[in-house]
C-alpha cells in the first residue's frame, strides 16, 4: 500500500532527470552468501563526483567489496554519474526471504528501496551465469516474476565481454504465452573490475502476457573476441536459461462489462482548458484528460471515446501515448483532448469519469475517478449567433490558431513601430547636428593681451 501511494505521489510531481536516483540490480534474487552487483545512476549539473551515502543498516547484510565511479556528459549539457557496487552478502545461513532495505542517497536525494529475494543456500547442480574468469557473460531479468494476464513486464538483457567482438550472434527473444517488443535503443558502457576492462551492453523489451502458461525461452549469444595479448580471435558462447513466470488469470469477480486493466497504481486527472467566465449554449469547451498507469504500457490504456451524457455532445480531438520509466517501474501515459458542447441552458453537470482497475499487489478491484465542475450555461438562440451551433473540432482548433496569429501580427507591428520611431529620432538628431555644423560662425582669433 505504501509503495502504491509513493508511486502516485511521484506521478503528481514533475519528474526531473537531475533529481532521479536509480538502482539497478544485476539479478532479482541471489543465494545467501553470494555476491550481487548494484548499479547506481544519477544526473547532476556538476562534473565532480556527488556524495554517495550508503545507509548504516546495510552493513548488517552487505559489505562493499568494490566500488567504481564513472561520469559522462549528456547531450543536454548535464552529467550522468554511475557507480558500480560489488556487494557481498554476510549471512550465508539465511533462510529464504525477501530482504527490503532503505534507499541510499546521492547528495541527499533518495533512490528507490533496495529489494532482493534471498534464497537459502543449497547444493548447485550447474551454474547458469558463467564464472567471472570467462571473457563473456550473458544475464537476463524481469521486474516481476509473478503477474496477471494482461500485465506488462520489463525485460532486460545484459551482455558483458572483454576485448573487441567480431561476428556477434544473438538469438531472438521468444516468450511462450506472451509477446514482446523492443523498448528504447539500448545502451553500452565500459567499466573496470579488479583490473580487467569490460564492455557492458543492455537492451530492454516490454513483455505483454496473455496466457497463464508463460515462460521466457532460453537465449544464446556467441561472438569472436580479440582479447589483449592474443594474436588470433576465438569464438565464445554463452546461454541464459529459461525463466518460468507465475501468471494469474483474470479474477472471476471482475465484471465482464469492464475493460481489464491490471496495474500497480493509477492516477486520473481531468480539467477544462481555459474555462471562460460565461458558457453559452452550443459553445465548445476543451477537456484535457491525463491518465498515468504504473505497471502497464500506454497502448493498453482505455481511451474515453464513447462518453455520453444527457445535455452534452462530446467529440474526440487528439490522443497522445507515452511509455516512460520512473524509479525502475514502467509508467504508461495517455493524454487525451475532447470537445464538449452544452446543448441545454441552465445548471448543467459534466459527466464523471470512472476507471475501474485491478491492483496486482493487493489483489483487489479499485476505481479511479475524476469529477468535473458544474456549469451555468447561458441560452443563445441560433438567430443571434448561429456560429456557435456550427462549430466542429477542426474549426475550433482553426479559430484558436487564427486568434493566436492575429495577436502575433499585432505584436510584430507594435515592435516595428517602436523601432521605426527610434530610427527617425536618431536620424532627426543627426540632421540637426549637421545643420548646426554648417551654419555656425567661424572661430575668431583671441584678443592680444592688454600689457604686451
Amino acid at each position: 500500500m505504501k509503495i502504491r501511494v509513493l508511486l502516485l505521489l511521484l506521478l503528481l510531481l514533475p519528474i526531473s532527470q537531475l533529481q532521479a536516483v536509480l538502482l539497478t540490480l544485476s539479478q532479482p534474487r541471489i543465494t545467501a552468501g553470494e555476491q550481487l552487483e548494484l548499479l547506481v545512476e544519477s544526473r547532476s549539473s556538476r562534473v565532480i563526483e556527488p556524495q554517495l551515502e550508503i545507509p548504516v543498516s546495510w552493513q548488517a547484510h552487505w559489505s562493499v567489496v568494490e566500488q567504481t565511479h564513472q561520469v559522462q556528459q549528456t547531450a543536454r549539457g548535464d552529467f550522468q554519474h554511475r557507480w558500480l557496487l560489488l556487494l557481498q552478502h554476510q549471512q550465508a545461513d539465511s533462510i529464504t526471504r525477501r530482504l527490503l532495505l532503505p534507499p541510499l542517497r546521492v547528495d541527499s536525494r533518495p533512490s528507490q528501496a533496495f529489494e532482493v529475494l534471498l534464497e537459502a543456500a543449497r547444493p548447485r547442480v550447474s551454474s547458469v551465469v558463467p564464472p567471472a574468469s570467462r571473457p563473456l557473460e550473458v544475464r537476463q531479468r524481469v521486474d516481476f516474476s509473478e503477474a496477471y494476464v494482461g500485465q506488462t513486464l520489463i525485460y532486460e538483457l545484459l551482455i558483458r565481454y572483454q576485448g573487441y567482438p567480431i561476428e556477434p550472434r544473438l538469438s531472438q527473444l521468444d516468450v511462450k504465452g506472451g509477446n514482446a517488443r523492443e523498448w528504447g535503443d539500448g545502451r553500452e558502457q565500459g567499466f573496470n573490475q579488479r583490473g580487467v576492462s569490460w564492455q557492458e551492453a543492455r537492451w530492454h523489451h516490454l513483455i505483454q502476457l496473455h496466457d497463464t502458461d508463460a515462460e521466457i525461452l532460453p537465449r544464446y549469444f556467441s561472438t569472436r573476441l580479440n582479447l589483449p595479448g592474443q594474436s588470433d580471435s576465438q569464438r565464445h558462447e554463452a546461454e541464459v536459461a529459461a525463466v518460468k513466470l507465475n501468471v494469474r488469470p483474470i479474477p472471476t469477480e471482475w465484471p465482464a462489462t469492464d475493460a481489464w486493466l491490471p496495474a500497480l497504481g493509477v492516477q486520473l486527472k481531468a480539467e477544462i482548458v481555459e474555462l471562460p467566465r460565461r458558457v453559452y449554449q452550443g459553445q465548445p469547451l476543451e477537456l484535457l484528460l491525463q491518465l498515468d498507469v504504473v505497471g502497464q504500457q500506454a497502448r493498453n490504456l482505455p481511451q474515453f471515446m464513447s462518453l455520453q451524457h444527457p445535455g452534452w455532445r462530446i467529440e474526440r480531438l487528439t490522443e497522445e501515448l507515452q511509455d516512460r520509466r520512473v524509479d525502475g517501474f514502467l509508467v504508461g501515459s495517455l493524454k487525451q483532448r475532447l470537445l464538449l458542447y452544452p446543448l441545454q441552458a441552465g445548471k448543467s453537470t459534466l459527466p464523471e469519469l470512472v476507471l475501474p482497475w485491478w491492483d496486482v499487489r493487493e489483489h483487489q478491484a479499485k476505481t479511479s475517478r475524476a469529477t468535473l465542475p458544474s456549469l451555468d450555461v447561458l441560452p443563445v438562440s441560433p438567430a443571434s449567433n448561429p456560429a456557435l451551433f456550427s462549430v466542429d473540432p477542426v474549426e475550433a482548433v482553426n479559430q484558436t490558431s487564427q486568434q493566436q496569429s492575429r495577436w502575433f501580427w499585432w505584436l510584430l507591428l507594435l515592435v516595428g513601430g517602436v523601432l521605426l520611431s527610434a530610427a527617425l529620432w536618431f536620424w532627426r538628431a543627426w540632421l540637426i547636428r549637421q545643420l548646426h555644423n554648417t551654419f555656425k560662425k567661424p572661430p575668431q582669433n583671441p584678443l592680444p593681451p592688454l600689457n604686451p
